[in-house]
């Protein structure tokens, strides 16, 4: 099969759709075969539409034979996340009860998407209700990573980073409130960005159950690609006020002011105790900060002044709770509450985590409690946004690995992560991603090099809040400097 198309940025594509070289049909009718050829081996694409998606592209070319360009993706074909509505396709969210679920509208960013021209031709696969960081469910199976088909690409956006990372898609819609976006971006070698929390929309994504209203707690909706640049022009489709503001609100995210690695001043954090990170990432980490001071960029090594993971990883835990609260039964939310008081008990017998009992807690906390979390979090914020009066960036790992093996079996709680060659709980892998959800702040996903044994290998860049154009810029003179997104060998 001819590569020609499959890792094109969108800037290619429109080129080649403005020059003739290519019609919006010839991009369907490619990314369809190339779907039907190589996904069978990754289950990354697991509900499709061509043939509203050739109707589609046949108005999308006859709309440029007139000159009539709906937006920056006219024409284009795009898959989305499984846990996003769209007309025409299940929205199942890996989850059973939903296997029949056929929405009436599409989710709220996927409609922008659609008016800037994107033609959406298939979905993505997800974990069980988005809520683990292997993709898997009983409806669809199993998603393999295409750099080594017996490892997971990560979750819950994790049929989205397969499908890019082997060509099958030019662009994907994730989601992200554990690093649904971030992990899968590393563990694929992608571009991931997590905005800033409140200027992308969640609405007509599940979970919550369908037609829910209110934006979630800390979870958005985000870009992955291939490049900087992608991110870029997707955050600019997708940012904006909420659906509800009205027309008093707008929304102006600041363009980056500084050009090059030497005008930048940086915080590398990589070390914590609470979470080791593989020294196969540090290897990588240490290239990293060697590259940036070579080019002129200040470096400066180290966590933030009073502040570590543990400062923030408690109170996002117990907020997470009660982000997954509200769909489960009374009964459940307090069975979990029980189980979570249990695991405090059992805690120096049991090692299940850190503060990962307070999840459970979180399902079942009163108002009340939550309340004196949510302050707990504003001082965390007006702290760690502290940071930023003397650094332009905080750059963190993504995970304290790669990709690592399929493992489904056992239940989350006992699963275990090798770091160094010893066992780190599997929720462990949540803990680098936590500041950044917690805050609200804008965080990019971008790849940095290979481990020895050939795995992608990200940085987690953190802005201030709003600098999200910064954070996918700064990825940009990364991507300029390490060569960025690489494909999988044999795709």
């Amino acid at each position: 099969m001819s590569a020609s198309w499959s890792y094109s940025t969108l800037a290619g594509l429109r080129a080649a759709l403005d020059q003739g070289e290519v019609t919006s049909r010839g991009l369907v009718e490619y990314f369809r075969d190339r779907i039907t050829a190589l996904n069978p081996a990754l289950n990354a694409v697991v509900a499709t539409d061509f043939e509203s998606a050739l109707k589609q592209a046949d108005a999308a070319d006859e709309a440029r034979s007139r000159g009539e360009l709906s937006g920056p993706l006219h024409g284009i074909p795009m898959t989305i996340k499984d846990t996003f509505e769209v007309v025409g396709m299940p929205c199942t969210a890996g989850e059973p009860y939903y296997e029949k679920h056929m929405p009436s509208a599409n989710a709220a960013a996927v409609e922008q998407l659609i008016r800037a021209g994107a033609i959406v031709m298939g979905k993505t696969n997800v974990p069980l209700l988005a809520s683990d960081i292997q993709s898997y469910n009983k409806i669809y199976g199993t998603t393999n990573n295409p750099w080594d088909t017996t490892r997971t690409p990560g979750g819950s956006s994790g049929g989205a980073a397969a499908a890019l990372a082997a060509g099958l898609t030019p662009v994907e819609l994730g989601s992200d409130l554990a690093g649904s976006i971030r992990t899968p971006a590393s563990f694929c070698g992608l571009y991931g960005h997590k905005p800033t929390y409140g200027i992308t929309t969640m609405r007509g994504h599940i979970p919550g159950p369908p037609g829910m209203l209110r934006e979630p707690d800390m979870a958005v909706t985000g870009p992955l690609a291939r490049s900087a640049d992608d991110l870029a022009t997707l955050m600019q489709i997708l940012a904006g006020p909420l659906p509800d503001m009205g027309p008093g609100w707008s929304l102006r995210l600041p363009a980056p002011e500084k050009q090059t690695l030497a005008d930048y001043k940086v915080l590398l954090w990589t070390k914590d105790p609470d979470c080791p990170v593989d020294d196969s990432l540090l290897k990588v980490y240490r290239n990293l900060a060697e590259s940036l001071k070579a080019q002129g960029a200040q470096v400066t090594e180290g966590a933030p002044d009073d502040l570590s993971l543990s400062s923030f990883y408690p109170v996002y835990m117990q907020l997470l709770g009660s982000v997954l609260s509200p769909g489960m039964p009374r009964i459940q939310r307090r069975i979990a509450s029980l189980m979570g008081k249990l695991a405090v008990l059992l805690r120096p017998f049991v090692n299940t985590g850190k503060d990962s009992e307070k999840v459970l807690l979180g399902v079942g906390q009163e108002h009340a409690q939550w309340i004196r979390l949510d302050e707990a979090r504003q001082r965390l914020n007006t702290r760690f946004q502290a940071v930023f009066d003397s650094y332009d960036l905080v750059l963190m790992p993504v995970t304290m690995s790669t990709a690592f093996e399929h493992q489904q079996k056992p239940a989350v709680p006992a699963r275990k992560i090798r770091i160094n060659g010893e066992p780190r709980p599997y929720t462990d892998m949540f803990m680098w991603v936590a500041p950044a959800t917690l805050t609200g702040l804008p965080a990019t996903s971008a790849p940095v090099g290979k481990t020895d044994a050939g795995l992608p290998v990200n940085i987690q860049i953190v802005g201030a809040a709003n600098e999200d154009l910064k954070t996918i810029h700064f990825a940009g003179l990364l991507e300029e400097t390490f060569g960025g997104f690489t494909p999988p060998p044999g795709y």
